[in-house]
């Protein structure tokens, strides 16, 4: 006995919808826009060029290019304090990914007290290291003993970029 010809037309239509609000659904979280860390306020996105201008329009001062590790130095305040800081982008898409600081004098308790107000407690904290992880990327403050600290900004969305076009 053969099922009605409605019946099979009903179910592939039925199919045929599930799978274009599948389509649908991908697509608008692909064209919905990533999260991006923030740097002093401001987010860590786009190619070098256009970070810089925002840097600098901030206040922050180019300090040199260093095409060689492909990084940019400027100089401005970090938590109050004058501090040169590093800007990594990524070799074909220049896209910014990384900001490297070794902030000089600032005591390390009004460091972490101010990057607990930006990012929250931090995910996981001992002795010499503190890393606050959030979905837009990760924070790292490594503090040790005998040097200064060494605070590191990562956005995933740069990462993830940076780990595509170098194959990592």
């Amino acid at each position: 006995m053969r099922a009605p010809t409605n019946h099979i037309i009903f179910v592939a239509m039925k199919r045929f919808f599930l799978l274009l609000l599948t389509l649908v659904s991908l697509h608008t979280q692909a064209q919905e826009p990533t999260a991006h860390i923030r740097f002093e306020g401001i987010e860590v996105k786009g190619d070098i060029y256009e970070f810089s201008k925002t840097l600098q329009s901030r206040g922050y001062r180019l300090e040199k290019r260093e095409s060689g590790t492909r990084a940019y130095v400027f100089k401005g305040n970090i938590c109050g304090h004058s501090t040169l800081f590093q800007v990594s982008y990524s070799r074909r898409t220049r896209s910014v990914y990384r900001i490297m600081a070794q902030p000089k004098n600032i005591p390390l308790d009004a460091l972490i007290d101010s990057l607990n107000v930006r990012y929250g407690e931090p995910y996981d904290t001992d002795n010499s290291r503190y890393m606050w992880q959030l979905e837009a990327g990760a924070v790292l403050l490594s503090t040790p003993e005998g040097y200064d600290p060494t605070l590191v900004i990562m956005d995933a969305a740069g990462v993830a970029a940076f780990k595509d076009e170098d194959h990592r």
